[in-house]
Formats: C-alpha cells, structure tokens, sequence
C-alpha cells in the first residue's frame, strides 16, 4: 500500500467518523425535541413565550441600552454600547461562515412534524445566531455589571431552547451557537483595549 492510498484510506475513515458522530448528535437532538414535543403549552403560556423569543431578535437589547443611559454616566454608556456592537460584528463574522458552511436544514425542513410557532430569521439552523449573539452581548454587560453573569448566560439559552420548542432550532444548534458566543465575546473581549472610543 502507497503513501496515496494510506492518505485516501485515513481520509474515508475520518468522513465514516464525522457521519457517525454527526448521526449521533442528531439521535440526541431529535429525542430533545420531541421529548419538548410530548408537552403541549396551552395557548395562555404559549403566547407569553413567543413574546419573550421575539423579543430576543433584537429587540431586547434597545431596552436595555435606554436603562443604561438612565443608570450610567454618558462616557460609560457609550463604553458598553461600543463593546456589545464590537462582540455582535465578531459574532457575525463567526456566525454567517458557519451557517452557509453547515447549511443544516431546521427541523420542519428536515422531516419532522412541526410547524415553527415563531418566524426563522434565515433558511439554516446551525448554529442559533439568537442564542450566540445574545450571548455575546450579555457576556460584555457582565463585564460591567458581574452581578448579571448568572442572568446573563441564562437568559440567551432560555431563548434559544424555547426556540427548540417551537420548532425552529434543534439542541445542538443552541448549544453550538452558545459556544461561538463564548468564543466571539472572547475574541471582542481581547480587541477592547487596543480600541480608543
């Protein structure tokens, strides 16, 4: 056997591994969401929870950049505001690559029977962009506040797992994407000093 077809057989051996481990990953994931599944919300708490995952599109942290101006002198404000929009540019920098590189169909066009209770923002789903962006920036505001880390790492894989419930992302989307927010937050966190505002 040449040195060509020792090269070819590692390389099989490593796709035969990542389909396993891929297959794998999805066994889990299927089994969470229709575990999820087995437990049908009644209208009256299932309209508060898609309220609560609209409002992590985004339009959480507009509210929360207000409380600051009311809680913080202006050169901080504008700290904070700079450093989370610097860990949502790293954040998508990371996340658009990944997303058209993993090209994972969500789970109502991967044969699953479920019908999205809220709007996809794209075509993929992995990784979750909400869980790693909303991460990216609560992570920044615990570097002013240390008190909100628990809240802070919390809140963004609530959101992301109730998007698991209504049928847009599967578990390892959410937990992908709430690495990358580690990850993103770290790379933005290392750029901060080297940044005049």
């Amino acid at each position: 056997m040449d040195a060509t077809e020792l090269e070819s057989t590692g390389r099989e051996r490593l796709q035969v591994g990542w389909r396993a481990l891929g297959a794998r990953i999805l066994a889990i994931d299927v089994a969470f969401f229709r575990l999820l599944a087995a437990f049908p919300l009644p209208k009256a708490i299932a309209w508060p929870l898609i309220l609560l995952v609209r409002v992590g599109d985004g339009w959480i942290w507009g509210i929360i950049a207000v409380a600051l101006w009311f809680a913080l002198p202006f050169a901080q404000v504008e700290t904070v505001v700079l450093q989370c929009a610097l860990a949502i540019a790293v954040s998508l920098c990371i996340y658009l690559p990944v997303k058209f590189i993993a090209k994972r169909l969500r789970p109502y066009d991967s044969g699953l029977d479920v019908t999205p209770m809220v709007p996809p923002l794209d075509k993929y789903s992995f990784p979750s962009g909400h869980t790693m962006n909303n991460l990216a920036v609560s992570l920044v505001l615990t570097l002013h506040f240390p008190r909100l880390l628990v809240p802070a790492v919390f809140f963004p894989l609530l959101l992301g797992t109730l998007r698991v419930l209504f049928g847009v992302h599967y578990l390892s989307d959410i937990l992908g994407g709430g690495l990358l927010g580690i990850c993103a937050f770290s790379l933005a966190k290392a750029v901060f000093p080297f940044i005049t505002f």
